[in-house]
């Protein structure tokens, strides 16, 4: 708060208005923030009529600065005005970090939990986050009784404050062994998997796994107890919870479980319903049935389905009250009272939050609109939209009451983070070996707001790469509401020296391109691009007649069309869903290439929850009708397709140099499956199968070829992989031999 202590001259009201002619700080303490910093924090300037509420409203900014303890406003009468005096208590300086007690982790891995410069303010905040992470330290080793506190030391004659962590270790318990007593519907084993806790063993060694504490076993006996009732034991219970210690590093658990009887679905009743055809829009739908072993996750799925299907209609306050009633004979009768409330359309449409995003950009993704019905369910989709933007940290959706019985406005709030990234360094492939690059992205872009150019929910992209196999340029820029349509328009320049292609040949592309994509439904879109193309092929001087004859410029214009459907859940790591693609390149309105390429492809990936087990099946098809050239032909082999032969080496082969010339027909699939090991690791085994056929006149090979390997994910950069893979042949051509590739790649494919 702001207290404005006044002189003789009169009250606060007195001095309202009267110009401000000078702002002095003085400082209570140690000076550890300059006056400069301070009155950069105030709106309040010299010269300004002194204003109360823009002072109380300085105050506060001076303490969200973090820079100051304490603030008080004063003033003083003086010729033709009012002097401002703001007194301040600055927050010590940080000026470094001390551990004691501790012995298992070294003070290098401490500090880099401690979140603060040298030199800046202490921020309270960020110490406390930094004793959270450092106890959680502890208890991924099994540490689970280690506490850690902080004090902040007395500020030095220069301000400077040392922060002291004080660590108490405690005792380790490592999760040696679970033992179950009283359970005979379900082995061990089953109930460990509902269990967060693991027992000692590979996951342990790995880092997950082995460590135990209270708070997670109470997680834990709630997720048992869930389980039985999910599976029609209702009064099943965990009635005791027993942590042994085995020795100084080891503890057991073990659990003692009622389980009940089971109980069976007597009847089921819906009370309350009149909005909606219960025989057409509920009862077909439901899970629970008479006759059926009662299950409180079918319980669950039905009552979201009755409010959801009253959320449609715009009854935003339907609740299903359900009620169990024993029927005897270990029957249950379920009884569900509905309380359907009214319907409501939406009033008005209210966004906050969005200090950079305009709001028509926000306001362009929901599938609301006033007056519609309040769809309950398309409140959720708005949700999903906005997340999936990566424009905000948080997105909440909630409804607001009016003035209005039949109406309710609609909140979006949103909390901002940064769109833009500058990545730059080096890295490798065991494709195009090591490269360094540098990459700036924009994903919130306005090309018109100049110099911040953010905030119109537009693409910038321009990305340099070199390296000694290649160097390469592009610059690519997406307006996704073309026209004020949902038309996404694409423009891209590019520059690529390829030198990795082959031993008897360099190529060199440039040109540009430009696209439309039209969203068709909620998971599928079409796309429309022309594009143009100068490819320069080097041959070596020593190359065989095939490759020589390739040596030149040509100018490739092309018209491409495709469509894609994809439900994937994710695009780094997909869980669940499938991606299918179909495009189409006509080359030969001008230039000197005549020829049209077909490409199909489709990937399906299938979860299992409780491992966390991805499996996926993925395939490709190229086709070229001609294929004259080397750069339209189609090859295979490398890290994203058959991983156990070399990049671009199974095909048809030229007779002379044995190298591979590609042919007009390429398919390859993949099944892979992949489990979690520890955080952002996953293990993964694959097999590849694939051929090239249809090559030049003269050519010879070609074949069936496959591969088996295993690889780790490593999702350590970010949230693309770092992939490695190490992959034995089991099918080869006569030029390809048996023995195992190691394939190393960044990133993923889209």
């Amino acid at each position: 708060m702001a207290l404005l202590l006044l002189g003789a001259s009169g009250s606060a009201d007195a001095q309202e208005g009267k110009t401000i002619k000078s702002i002095d700080i003085q400082y209570v303490g140690n000076q550890t923030v300059a006056p400069e910093r301070i009155r950069s924090q105030m709106s309040t300037k010299v010269g300004d009529p002194l204003s109360l509420a823009q002072v109380d409203a300085d105050v506060k900014s001076l303490y969200e600065s973090g820079d100051v303890e304490n603030v008080r406003v004063l003033s003083d009468s003086v010729s033709g005005g009012v002097r401002l005096i703001v007194v301040v208590q600055t927050r010590a300086l940080y000026g470094g970090v001390q551990f004691s007690g501790n012995t298992l982790i070294d003070d290098s891995k401490l500090r880099k939990k401690v979140d603060l410069s040298v030199n800046r303010p202490i921020d309270n905040g960020a110490l406390e986050t930094a004793r959270a992470e450092i106890q959680e330290l502890y208890r991924k080793k099994g540490f689970s009784a280690a506490t850690v506190t902080y004090r902040i030391g007395a500020p030095s004659a220069e301000g400077y404050s040392t922060v002291l962590f004080t660590i108490n270790e405690g005792t380790q318990g490592v999760l040696r062994n679970v033992e179950f007593v009283g359970n005979t519907a379900f082995t061990a084993e089953k109930l460990k998997d509902q269990m967060a806790q693991k027992e000692k063993g590979l996951k342990s060694i790995l880092g997950q796994g082995g460590s135990t504490d209270a708070e997670t076993l109470a997680q834990d006996v709630r997720a048992i107890e869930d389980f039985y009732r999910d599976n029609g034991y209702l009064n099943a219970r965990v009635t005791n919870v027993s942590r042994m210690r085995a020795d100084a590093k080891y503890v057991d658990v073990v659990m003692t479980i009622d389980e009940g009887e089971t109980y069976m679905v007597d009847s089921l009743a819906i009370n309350g319903v009149s909005a909606i055809s219960m025989q057409e829009q509920i009862m077909p739908y439901l899970k629970t049935k008479a006759g059926d072993v009662f299950a409180g996750n079918k319980l669950k799925s039905d009552i979201e389905l009755i409010e959801e299907e009253y959320g449609t209609l715009g009854y935003a306050e339907a609740r299903v009250n359900p009620r169990l009633e024993d029927a005897g004979n270990g029957g249950v009768r379920v009884v569900l009272d509905v309380e359907e409330g009214r319907p409501y359309k939406i009033g008005k449409i209210h966004i906050e939050g969005n200090e950079k995003t305009k709001d028509h950009v926000i306001r362009r993704e929901l599938p609301l609109e006033p007056g519609q019905p309040f769809d309950v369910n398309r409140t959720k989709v708005t949700k999903r939209r906005l997340e999936n933007m990566n424009y905000f940290s948080s997105v909440e959706v909630m409804p607001l009451d009016t003035s209005y019985i039949d109406e309710k406005d609609l909140l979006v709030r949103v909390v901002e983070k940064p769109t833009g990234t500058i990545n730059f360094g080096a890295g490798f492939s065991s494709i195009d070996n090591l490269t360094g690059f540098m990459e700036i992205t924009q994903t919130n872009f306005d090309l018109f707001d100049w110099p911040d150019f953010t905030g119109a929910g537009q693409r910038f992209r321009l990305s340099l790469r070199a390296g000694s196999e290649r160097k390469d340029f592009s610059i690519s820029f997406t307006e996704p509401w073309f026209m004020g349509k949902r038309l996404a328009l694409t423009t891209e320049a590019f520059y690529r020296d390829l030198l990795f292609l082959s031993d008897q040949y360099d190529q060199t592309n440039f040109g540009g391109s430009v696209s439309l994509r039209k969203a068709i439904g909620e998971f599928t879109y079409g796309t429309l691009g022309l594009r143009y193309e100068n490819i320069e092929i080097d041959a070596e001087p020593n190359a065989s007649p095939a490759f020589l004859a390739e040596d030149g410029t040509f100018d490739k214009v092309s018209v491409e069309l495709g469509v894609t459907r994809d439900t994937r859940d994710n695009v780094f790591l997909p869980r669940e869903g499938h991606k299918v693609s179909a495009g189409f390149e006509f080359a030969g309105l001008a230039g000197d290439v005549d020829d049209t390429i077909v490409s199909l492809s489709g990937a399906q990936y299938f979860h299992i929850p409780k491992h966390d087990v991805i499996f996926s099946l993925s395939g490709r098809f190229n086709h070229s009708t001609d294929g004259d050239h080397l750069f339209t032909r189609h090859f295979l082999g490398g890290a994203n397709n058959l991983r156990g032969f070399d990049y671009r080496d199974v095909g048809p082969r030229d007779p002379v140099s044995g190298e591979v010339l590609g042919g007009r027909t390429a398919w390859n699939g993949t099944a892979e499956v992949s489990i979690p090991m520890v955080e952002k690791i996953r293990f993964a085994t694959f097999y590849d199968v694939g051929e090239v056929s249809d090559g030049p006149v003269g050519s010879v090979g070609g074949g069936l070829n496959s591969d088996w390997g295993v690889g780790l994910r490593l999702f350590i950069l970010g949230s693309a992989p770092v992939r490695l893979d190490y992959a034995f042949p089991l099918q080869t051509d006569q030029f390809n031999d048996g023995n195992g590739r190691f394939q190393f790649t960044m990133g993923a494919q889209f």
